[in-house]
């Protein structure tokens, strides 16, 4: 079976890569322990998400909610880098979660819960990918390593199955 999505780490950072499909329950589940066993190694995670589209369904998103609501305030950041309406509508929808998990999204009435307003999910278009390593704290210094990788692991995608 071809793959729906890649990862690995690449020092402090988490990189992502998904195509146009949601990934597979297993595919989703390795990739958020491996969020979950990252952020407890570091006592904080950085992950960068390059989506042609895909974006976990309803019930994945849920699963991760239930393994990040125990991270320490403000030690999670994802930056989502997409062109996809679609993976703005899902980046909408964590952000939704993350408000109502801090106990934001009935506290700040009028006040926006959009991604933009996340302390976790941020949306970047790939133009601003080197807007999106700064959110991450990740020097700019570091983006032509960052693009190799984010091309092996598109490899290995098209690679698989």
């Amino acid at each position: 079976m071809k793959k729906t999505l890649a990862f690995g780490t690449l020092g402090e950072l988490i990189v992502l890569v998904h195509v146009e499909q949601s990934p597979t329950d297993p595919e989703w589940n390795a990739y958020v322990d491996a969020w979950v066993a990252h952020h407890a190694a570091n006592n904080r995670s950085r992950l960068l998400v390059w989506t042609e589209g895909g974006a976990p369904t309803a019930a994945q998103r849920h699963r991760l909610d239930e393994r990040i609501r125990k991270f320490g305030p403000d030690t999670a950041r994802a930056a989502i880098v997409s062109e996809s309406t679609f993976a703005r509508v899902v980046a909408n929808a964590l952000s939704v979660m993350e408000h109502a998990r801090a106990g934001r999204f009935l506290g700040a009435l009028g006040g926006s819960h959009a991604p933009e307003s996340s302390r976790v999910y941020r949306m970047f278009a790939r133009a601003d990918l080197r807007q999106a390593l700064a959110w991450l704290d990740i020097p700019a210094t570091r983006e032509p390593e960052i693009i190799r990788y984010l091309e092996q692991l598109q490899a290995a995608i098209k690679n698989s199955g």
